[in-house]
């Protein structure tokens, strides 16, 4: 991790599998082997660090701030590089107590690398900026903190989630099925940092992550135990440059793999079915194709030879479906008995802020999706609507598609666009009689406006929230108490 003796952080915790034919599941708690051991300890790996000097690059909330407090608690050096002015990062280094010589606020200069050992950067810090592509021609470890925190995770159970849509739900709910069999460290890109859980973790029986191509296409040696990835449509292209880059940043999450370990794609996903890596074992999960390992036919799912009723079940919504599979299929490779999987399944509710019926005012049924920040997420969310939709979208826009919308013109009574992208979207989809409202709140008293009873009021922007909120929940949160009073 720093210059000096190389630390070997691989685990010898093979499941002691090397493919499992359709159908056949095996359970990795049994196979990975309950005494897996990291070749290095903690405490040497916190020894290297301390020979050393991190460089923080990124104070963000969710990665940058647990990184400085987990340093200090540990003893290691450390300075922070971030673009912003010290005024605008005054909120949160109000809470820490950093020495002057140590902060670097605005124009990251080259300068900012002298005497560092290894850089644990924010995912959102594109890998292109200037100063991380000088620590990389300085060979120096260039990190995001799953990488980061690698060496004392690798015996650990891991399973990482990804995808463009459903990671936060089939993450939470993959948890929530884990607990069966002990206990369960859920973070990573649902909201909290590895390095927030960092002493949760360390006695965890299982770790589940929800990953991000961000942190993806920037790895150097995360080997999760069971990854998934769930679907792949476009999205980031203001990072990614392209689809087929973004993509490559998903397959990632199988870079580090061994044939032990396993990988359980979607094979509807036409990006995912010809998505064959040869360095780990492949289970599959479908709508489309009962030979399938997992599938989902009739209104039942189907995994490892057992069904339970899509009907039962509390998670309702087209795109969950495959959520509950994932979720589900992954369960039964950690070895969680098919009753207890159903039954938890069953009981599962979902998320705010993902489709969440908010109730029926004045006959109109309103819907908040706050959390669809892509198209292929607002086409989702129509798939589940046949009558007319009063559809909001807008926000910060990420250079997609938005033309794919017009094959729902039969769905949408009205298209209602705010924010930044709000004009470039109605031209884009060219919806008749589509209006726009560069104002959050106006835009969802317009929508409201054109509803009549019967009718389907969807807030699922498609875009995201940073033109005028912080983040998607403060959207949501904002729709869910102006939408229900529009029709007191």
């Amino acid at each position: 991790m720093v210059a000096g003796r190389p630390v070997d952080c691989r685990p010898d915790r093979s499941l002691g599998i090397t493919r499992l034919a359709a159908g056949d599941f095996g359970s990795v708690s049994a196979l990975a082997g309950e005494s897996a051991r990291a070749a290095v300890s903690e405490d040497e790996v916190w020894a290297q660090l301390r020979q050393g000097t991190v460089l923080i690059v990124g104070l963000s909330e969710r990665t940058g701030l647990p990184a400085v407090q987990l340093l200090e608690a540990k003893g290691v050096r450390y300075r922070i590089s971030d673009c912003a002015s010290r005024a605008e990062l005054e909120p949160l280094l109000a809470r820490l107590q950093v020495a002057p010589e140590d902060l670097f606020c605005g124009p990251q200069q080259i300068h900012q690398l002298d005497g560092i050992t290894e850089v644990l950067v924010a995912p959102g810090v594109p890998p292109t900026i200037p100063l991380l592509r000088e620590a990389r021609r300085r060979s120096l470890p260039v990190q995001v903190d799953i990488d980061f925190l690698y060496p004392v995770m690798a015996h650990k159970k891991i399973v990482a989630i990804t995808g463009t849509d459903g990671k936060t739900t089939t993450t939470t709910l993959t948890g929530e099925l884990l607990k069966a069999l002990g206990s369960v460290v859920v973070a990573g890109n649902i909201g909290v940092s590895v390095l927030a859980k960092y002493d949760e973790l360390l006695g965890c029986d299982w770790l589940v992550l929800e990953v991000s191509s961000f942190m993806l296409e920037q790895l150097s040696r995360f080997r999760p135990t069971i990854a998934a990835i769930l679907n792949i449509a476009q999205d980031h292209i203001d990072r990614h440059a392209t689809p087929e880059l973004y993509a490559a940043a998903k397959f990632d999450i199988v870079r580090y793999c061994e044939p032990g370990d396993v990988l359980v794609k979607n094979l509807d996903d036409p990006t995912l079915a010809a998505f064959c890596p040869q360095n780990v074992t492949v289970q599959t999960v479908s709508q489309t194709t009962r030979s399938a390992d997992s599938y989902f036919s009739d209104g039942s799912f189907s995994v490892g030879g057992h069904s339970f009723r899509y009907s039962d079940c509390r998670l309702q919504g087209l795109a969950n479906i495959d959520n509950i599979l994932t979720a589900a299929t992954i369960a039964k490779l950690a070895g969680v008995a098919p009753a207890t999987i159903a039954e938890r399944v069953k009981r599962f509710s979902g998320l705010r802020h993902r489709l969440q019926h908010l109730g029926s005012f004045r006959g109109v049924d309103i819907y908040e999706d706050s959390k669809a920040s892509n198209v292929h997420a607002v086409d989702a969310a129509l798939r589940n609507f046949d009558r007319n939709v009063v559809l909001i979208i807008g926000g910060r826009d990420k250079g997609l598609d938005f033309t794919v919308l017009r094959a729902h013109a039969r769905r949408i009574k009205c298209l209602v666009c705010y924010g930044e992208a709000g004009e470039t979207l109605r031209d884009a989809v060219g919806l008749p009689g589509a209006l726009y409202c560069y104002d959050f709140e106006e835009a969802v008293r317009v929508a409201a406006g054109q509803c009549q009873a019967g009718d389907v009021l969807l807030l699922s922007p498609g875009c995201t929230s940073w033109d005028q909120h912080d983040n998607y929940e403060v959207r949501g949160d904002l729709f869910q108490r102006l939408a229900p009073q529009c029709f007191a």
